[in-house]
């Protein structure tokens, strides 16, 4: 199996606002990492792909797990790990593809969001959750599992590996806050969940006020400022 370099993990798999040096340029390239585990105790498969001129990742990853010929009477773990969240027509074929391979338990995390306040790239996500295909944000334990599993350590890596991962896993918080609020947009009922555990439980005569369009802008402004709110009160102590 071939390992990323640990510059590459480290350039690709930066998921942090950083201003770029004058000279220096490199291209943001979407990788996937992924991990095969089949549910009977055998060996993992684990691999990756980076994405090519006229193919990306997922259909590489997809062509892959379709060309192993894997026995449908056994089931099967897979955990992708993606620097960038698919594409609206890649979360439609993974979707397919997931349907159509029901014997694969298929999470992906992805340590960026891609295009996420374009309206069509929130439905592929959207399109992914309700194809029973979870997409979440990679945090500080799936930045460390692919830091140790997928990057070649035969040399030192030019920084320091365990605060790389930890500045990665404090970064990703807001990717987070931000996946948060694309799910509350999906459906009603996830929004009502949410909102119920930061603020606790809704009283039964306000339930009827919860679906409207009203409810979910209060809804959206609670997510935008309650980080703001959380750092002022911190500054404060």
């Amino acid at each position: 199996m071939s390992l990323l370099t640990a510059e590459t993990f480290s350039l690709q798999f930066n998921n942090r606002r950083q201003r770029r040096k004058k000279g220096t340029y490199y291209p943001k390239r979407t990788y996937l990492c992924y991990q095969l585990t089949p549910r009977n105790g055998s060996t993992p498969t684990r691999g990756y792909f980076k994405n090519k001129k006229n193919c990306h990742v997922e259909i590489c990853f997809i062509d892959k797990i379709a060309s192993m010929e894997l026995d449908k009477t056994q089931c099967y773990d897979v955990t992708c790990y993606l620097t960038w969240s698919p594409c609206p027509s890649c979360a439609q074929k993974l979707a397919a593809f997931a349907k159509a391979q029901d014997h694969l338990n298929l999470r992906i995390f992805a340590s960026r969001l891609y295009y996420h306040w374009r309206r069509s790239y929130q439905k592929g996500l959207q399109l992914l959750w309700e194809s029973q295909i979870p997409v979440e944000v990679m945090g500080l334990p799936e930045f460390t599992d692919c830091w140790e599993n997928f990057v070649d350590h035969g040399k030192p890596p030019p920084f320091n590996p365990s605060e790389k991962l930890q500045k990665l896993g404090e970064a990703s918080q807001s990717i987070k806050r931000r996946l948060e609020r694309i799910k509350v947009r999906r459906c009603p009922a996830a929004a009502h969940c949410l909102l119920t555990a930061r603020l606790g439980p809704t009283p039964d005569h306000a339930s009827a006020h919860c679906s409207s369009p009203y409810f979910f802008f209060l809804l959206y402004l609670f997510y935008s400022i309650h980080p703001i709110i959380k750092y002022h009160r911190l500054g404060d102590s």
